[in-house]
């Protein structure tokens, strides 16, 4: 997976640095350099470098990097779309921020939702499991106690009618996946993009399966859950499947994982015509966006207004008006 985006780096020449922000071009914040947000960061610039527009690549995590973005010191960073409500609103791991990081917040404007982690489940293929409903009698590793995950996963069992039914297991899917290549487990959810090292490693020790929830099953979903409007049902080509673990994960057909969007924002005093240019040069050149990375790969412009809880920045408005896309 990271081949291709090495070459991407030194390609760029990316400078990792932390320096304030200038007239001088923009400086985008990602997580960590693994992290997919940083790797579109360092494709992007490469892209906007050709349109004539300097772009930096930093790596501050994406408390930090919202921090960064309200001061003035970054120009565009990622973030969860419920995470940056709770930046607004002062919650979650903003909630000793000062107002005037939440007015910099308030400030902030999104130019477009990807996927990043996202719920996926995997069941040893001779489990019996198929369908999210072949989950009723099986035993399955739902998240560590008092998680998110889990919660969200006993809601989709839930509204896939197999409340009750299931062996739930409260366990983050390291021990989960160990238990399955032992043989006392059925399944797990497991938290990461595509390919995961955590789903790569076991299919090594047997084979997989991806399962998915059933994605007539979004509405009820949405309307279950606390934020609901923020979540989305991922969908993974089975092409990406097979590419990320060779074949040793089985994938009929598409698949699908819950997340929320991850979006990224620019500060609204980023002027109108830059971030046109931006987001012009981006959905322009998405095939090289694409091909840097399978996580990357799921990238597209169908869903890059989906689920965005910030409102858009006039730049990346005025090119998706005129893609047909608003």
């Amino acid at each position: 997976m990271f081949h291709t985006f090495r070459a991407i780096v030194l390609a760029s020449t990316v400078v990792l640095t932390s320096t304030a922000a200038s007239a001088q071009g923009i400086i985008f914040s990602g997580v960590s350099s693994t992290s997919d947000d940083y790797q579109l960061g360092v494709v992007w610039s490469g892209i906007a470098r050709d349109a004539g527009i300097s772009m930096t690549v930093v790596e501050n995590g994406t408390v930090s990097g919202m921090r960064k973005a309200a001061q003035g010191e970054v120009d565009m960073v990622g973030v969860g779309a419920p995470h940056y409500l709770d930046a607004l609103n002062g919650t979650g791991k903003y909630i000793e921020d000062p107002e005037r990081l939440r007015e910099g917040y308030a400030d902030m404007k999104a130019i477009l939702a990807m996927p990043v982690g996202m719920a996926q489940y995997v069941a040893r293929a001779d489990s019996g499991i198929e369908t999210f409903t072949d989950f009723a009698g099986k035993r399955v590793g739902i998240g560590r106690p008092g998680g998110n995950a889990g919660e969200v996963t006993q809601t989709l069992f839930d509204i896939h009618g197999i409340d009750g039914e299931v062996d739930a297991q409260s366990i983050e899917y390291g021990p989960a996946l160990e238990q399955m290549a032992a043989g006392t487990m059925d399944a797990t959810l497991v938290w990461g993009s595509i390919p995961t090292a955590a789903i790569d490693n076991a299919s090594r020790q047997m084979n997989l399966r991806f399962v998915s929830p059933d994605p007539e099953t979004l509405d009820a979903f949405k309307d279950a859950i606390s934020n609901g409007e923020y979540y989305v049902y991922q969908k993974i080509p089975a092409a990406s499947i097979e590419k990320a673990y060779e074949g040793r994960v089985a994938a009929d057909e598409d698949a699908y994982a819950w997340t929320f969007p991850y979006q990224v924002m620019v500060r609204g005093d980023v002027d109108e015509d830059t971030v046109y240019e931006l987001t012009k040069a981006l959905w322009e050149n998405i095939d090289a966006v694409n091909a840097a990375s399978v996580g990357l790969s799921l990238v597209t412009k169908d869903s890059a207004l989906e689920a965005l809880s910030a409102e858009l920045h006039p730049g990346a408005a005025r090119y998706y008006k005129e893609a047909g896309l608003m």
